[in-house]
């Protein structure tokens, strides 16, 4: 009998606490989604009177920051139907007085993407983005997504369209990283408009990103040959013995390379220069030929 008094209590308990929890949390998200879209834009319309002039923005820690929101963006983005405050929590007035700013705000935003995006949160959570981000990093939903011009993945504007990939992703991973990918065939393959050939998701991942040194990462040597099958038939174990991201440099895995295209560069030029010289040479013998004969 106190087992099940004891049982029905925790049950409660716990019924009361989630039913609470719901409230306090969704009951906000869920009030923005079932407002009247009319005065959603009324409200929008009204940040946008400022927010909406090309050259509004202020000097913070020095540096000239732009306050500016592109509103024909904003509108067509996967946002536009939402108030700006679903995700500025923080703007409660007008003038903002305290309003955050910098680093701040951005991880107060970022938050409140989480806030929504709760299915993909916990798969993020696990990533090496979400630890570079807690490692103070700042890789935030919006340095893959955009900000004020959040599209859907399959939208050719959007930052995440296949095709954009390569460039948003080496925002953050440029130089010899971005420099490979474009030199692969993949990257030329994706650049040129392909659709089909591997962007850097397609190996890495996107909201589930691991380093190579993750056993669970699907660029983890065990596991390349199964990501790559995802595109290249019967892919073996030869597979995870390439590299990938080599750049042509006298060090390093792309060496060979390096010194390949090196030679066919010079055998090429060797070869035009010897052919060049040979119709020269050939022109100088016809030409003393004719003068010859002219002399006679």
């Amino acid at each position: 009998m106190k087992n099940r008094i004891l049982l029905s209590t925790l049950l409660g308990v716990l019924s009361w606490s989630m039913i609470i929890g719901l409230v306090l949390f969704w009951a906000p998200v869920q009030a923005q989604a079932l407002e009247d879209p009319k005065k959603v834009a009324e409200f929008n319309d009204g940040c946008l009177r400022c927010h909406g002039a090309v050259g509004l923005k202020l000097k913070y820690q020095g540096q000239i920051v732009s306050l500016y929101v592109n509103e024909n963006d904003f509108f067509e983005s996967q946002h536009g139907s939402n108030k700006c405050t679903t995700c500025h929590t923080d703007i409660v007035d007008y003038p903002h007085v305290g309003a955050m700013k910098g680093k701040e705000l951005e991880k107060a935003v970022n938050d409140n993407c989480q806030r929504c995006h709760a299915d993909i949160t916990k798969v993020y959570a696990k990533s090496a983005h979400a630890k570079a981000n807690a490692e103070g990093k700042a890789v935030y939903c919006w340095s893959c997504h955009g900000a004020h011009n959040i599209l859907k993945k399959e939208d050719e504007r959007a930052q995440d369209y296949i095709t954009n990939i390569p460039e948003s992703c080496g925002g953050c991973h440029n130089h010899k990283i971005l420099e490979s990918y474009e030199e692969s065939f993949h990257g030329k393959a994706v650049l040129s408009g392909s659709k089909k050939a591997a962007s850097c998701a397609s190996c890495h991942g996107s909201h589930d990103i691991l380093g190579p040194k993750d056993p669970q990462s699907p660029v983890a040597e065990k596991n390349v040959p199964a990501t790559c099958a995802k595109c290249h038939y019967k892919a073996e174990r030869n597979f995870a013995k390439g590299t990938e991201h080599w750049v042509f440099e006298r060090g390093g895995p792309g060496e060979p390379m390096y010194w390949t295209l090196k030679f066919m560069v010079w055998l090429t030029v060797s070869v035009i220069t010897i052919f060049f010289v040979h119709v020269e040479l050939d022109l100088y013998r016809r030409l003393k030929s004719l003068n010859r004969k002219d002399s006679h």
